[in-house]
């Protein structure tokens, strides 16, 4: 390995073990890192003058000289999440300001009565006004997107346009373009230690479009060859979803089908079903209609959430600070 390799990948761990600590001395990040004190001094040179690091106090160890200690910078770069939901059946954009740490620092939702690439524009432009330390624009919507072009949507004026193209362009900030349900999987997924190992299964079943599934895979999102699993709309028996009703009877009907077809496809080790009008009744169905051993044993741990807004909003964070730490 070069010289500049190593010196990137000493400079990675040390900036990861900074975040992670939040504040350390010299010694103390030697320490954790397993690099030499010197080799830290070099380092830290370094995230200082690009302000990943800026120095803290001075401390009195029980022995020895007083030391200064450097703490990590989570304002040096900024995500801007955008997430849709539905609020009282009205398509509502979410607009928030994260740190480093997923904290969120300011935050706006803005009904959108029709979806286009322009309707963004407004609030994007107003948070890098005001946060210039943006650097990336992370849109989690119900869509397929390959390269940032709409390949499918619940949104019609989007489909077959480069949305991603479109706000790189006009706002010189790198784009990241998720399905809603694979973000909102990938938040529950990486909520605790134990969901983040094996594989969770996600169910979206909205109140006025077709439902959507994603899935996660030892904590990585599965996309499939062309971004399209997970659309279960064209399960058979197929459904013309113009004209579906979206009552309760129908949508658990719906949901019983796809919930047995994800069991035996991916064989999850949990299953998350997000329904504004499912509850406990839709598992005691479940259990009714699986009449042999096996079809019992393939029946994960099973969860039902009333919104998608909370694991989306969480997963939108993390996708995005992936890609820029």
């Amino acid at each position: 390995m070069s010289g500049n390799l190593i010196k990137d990948e000493n400079l990675k761990l040390l900036r990861d073990v900074l975040r992670k600590e939040k504040e350390a001395t010299k010694s103390q990040l030697a320490e954790k890192t397993g690099l030499s004190v010197v080799t830290i001094q070099s380092l830290m040179k370094i995230l200082l003058e690009q302000g990943e690091a800026v120095e803290g106090e001075i401390v009195q160890p029980k022995l020895g000289r007083p030391a200064a200690t450097y703490r990590f910078n989570e304002c040096v770069r900024l995500a801007l999440v955008i997430y849709m939901y539905e609020k009282d059946r009205i398509d509502t954009a979410v607009c928030q300001v994260c740190d480093l740490y997923g904290n969120c620092i300011e935050k706006i939702e803005e009904s959108l009565p029709e979806v286009t690439k322009e309707s963004y524009d407004v609030m994007v432009k107003a948070m890098i006004t005001k946060y210039p330390a943006i650097q990336i624009i992370a849109l989690g919507l119900p869509v397929v997107a390959r390269e940032g072009v709409i390949l499918a949507s619940d949104y019609p004026k989007l489909l077959e346009v480069d949305l991603g193209g479109y706000l790189q362009e006009r706002f010189a900030r790198q784009v990241i373009i998720v399905n809603d349900i694979n973000a909102a999987v990938f938040g529950y997924a990486a909520s605790t230690e134990e969901n983040r190992i094996g594989c969770t299964a996600g169910i979206y079943m909205p109140t006025k479009y077709p439902p959507g599934a994603g899935i996660c895979l030892d904590g990585k999102v599965q996309s499939g060859r062309n971004g399209l699993i997970g659309e279960i709309k064209m399960l058979p028996p197929y459904i013309d979803w113009e004209n579906f009703s979206y009552e309760k009877e129908a949508v658990e009907n719906f949901l019983l089908e796809a919930m047995r077809a994800l069991f035996c496809f991916y064989n999850p080790d949990r299953l998350v079903v997000y329904s504004e009008i499912m509850d406990e009744g839709l598992l005691r169905k479940l259990e009714e209609n699986c009449n042999n051993p096996i079809e019992k044993m393939l029946i994960p741990a099973i969860e039902i959430k009333q919104g998608l807004k909370d694991d989306f909003a969480a997963g939108m964070i993390q996708l995005a600070l992936q890609k820029i730490l």
